[in-house]
């Protein structure tokens, strides 16, 4: 990964309460060489931050405890002028602008939506780094990356993936194993709260399954998994639930058989 240059022991939290999504983005930042720590929610980002130096935050914004918005306000309002002036990070699976707008306002600096590949983290990462009064940074550009048509009759594509670990068959192999570990409690709270009708709860499930579905690449229910969250967080369309939901499992069901089989897991 030579074109990734410059960031070698630049100290950033990732606050991201999704596994994978942890994984994936402490990997792609560790082989830059940066120094990362793991934040689960905006209240231990906020702990963190008070106790360590860092020099850029990642933050995801739909998160327990304590969301990325209010983390951030807590952030800025901090004694430590290096540490309240931080650059932060949204990252969103809901980038559209008027969100782009709300994050700004909350202090945050940047926004990158997610899943995100390599090149577009790194140039984000590097702009608000430069940007920062603290940094005199400079790094080489990388290029866009050409774009990626996902074929709906595979079930899932791993390209994204591949491309991240460059060739590290081993890297796949884990972050395979922690698809089959995490997601299967996920569908579980899925159904509970279809069948209970816990259309709040569910929405919460829908985002953070939806990070997954689209890092796995599982592009037939890319809108499923986006429509029962729409859904279920404005109480609209609800009867028609069950059967999306119902049609998400079996997918997923299925693409963890296919995994299993073509990675002997």
């Amino acid at each position: 990964m030579g074109q990734y240059t410059g960031l070698e022991n630049k100290k950033i939290l990732i606050v991201e309460d999704v596994e994978l999504n942890q994984f994936l983005a402490r990997h792609i930042m560790e082989s830059w060489g940066c120094v990362v720590q793991i934040a689960e929610n905006g209240a231990l980002a906020v702990d963190k931050i008070n106790s360590n130096d860092f020099d850029l935050v990642l933050m995801d914004i739909q998160m327990p405890i304590m969301d990325g918005l209010e983390a951030t306000r807590q952030i800025r309002k901090l004694q430590d002028d290096r540490k309240s002036s931080i650059p932060i990070v949204a990252l969103t699976a809901n980038a559209m602008r008027n969100n782009f707008d709300m994050f700004i306002n909350a202090g945050m600096n940047d926004c990158l939506g997610k899943p995100f590949e390599e090149p577009a983290l790194f140039r984000t990462v590097c702009k608000n780094l430069r940007e920062n009064k603290n940094s005199s940074m400079t790094v080489s550009a990388v290029p866009e990356p050409a774009p990626k048509i996902v074929s709906a009759a595979k079930l899932y594509d791993l390209s994204m993936v591949e491309a991240i670990s460059a060739g590290d068959r081993s890297f796949i192999g884990k972050m395979l194993k922690l698809f089959l570990d995490t997601v299967p409690a996920s569908l579980k709270e899925m159904r509970t709260h279809t069948d209970k009708r816990e259309w709040q709860e569910l929405s919460k499930v829908a985002h953070k399954l939806k990070s997954t579905v689209d890092s796995m690449g599982i592009a037939e229910i890319q809108p499923l998994i986006r429509q029962v969250e729409s859904s279920s967080k404005t109480g609209s369309n609800v009867e028609g639930i069950p059967a999306l939901v119902k049609n998400i499992m079996e997918v997923m069901d299925r693409v963890m058989a296919q995994v299993k089989k073509d990675y002997s897991l």
